[in-house]
């Protein structure tokens, strides 16, 4: 399982992705919470305040010793992301180009929320989500990061 991150000055997104890039669970957290998020993710304290999608009923306990490697995305706050992520988790880290992640984040979103029928005949180019997709981008980081 890969851990993948779209970190942002705001918020930041978090997926956890399969070994054949199917999201597992992912979700977003205020990035000035990160500390709060990460402390729960270590000491395998529940995530469901920071939960937006999950694809599997039952998560495995500690969750976080299945990761093989965590995924950042290079944006603007991704060093500083980096360096915090290394100084808590020993787990090796890759960084991946985010570019038009945001884009992806929407077609990804579509897939796992089939649009009613007036969406469908929208172009899918003109489709809005009916919410930020800050982990669905940390979904198409995640995926990148399998392909690299």
């Amino acid at each position: 399982m890969i851990l993948a991150f779209d970190p942002g000055r705001d918020k930041t997104g978090f997926a956890f992705v399969d070994d054949e890039g199917n999201l597992i669970l992912s979700g977003i957290f205020e990035s000035r919470e990160r500390e709060k998020f990460f402390d729960a993710l270590i000491h395998d304290d529940s995530l469901a305040g920071y939960i937006t999608e999950q694809q599997i009923e039952a998560l495995p306990e500690n969750l976080i010793t299945h990761v093989k490697f965590i995924a950042i995305g290079n944006g603007t706050h991704s060093k500083e992301f980096h360096d915090y992520v290394k100084n808590r988790i020993s787990i090796e880290i890759l960084t991946v180009d985010e570019k038009n992640t945001t884009i992806e984040a929407r077609g990804l979103y579509w897939k796992i929320h089939e649009p009613g029928f007036i969406m469908r005949i929208m172009p899918e180019s003109m489709r809005v989500p009916s919410r930020v997709l800050d982990d669905l981008a940390a979904w198409a980081i995640g995926i990148r990061a399998i392909r690299h």
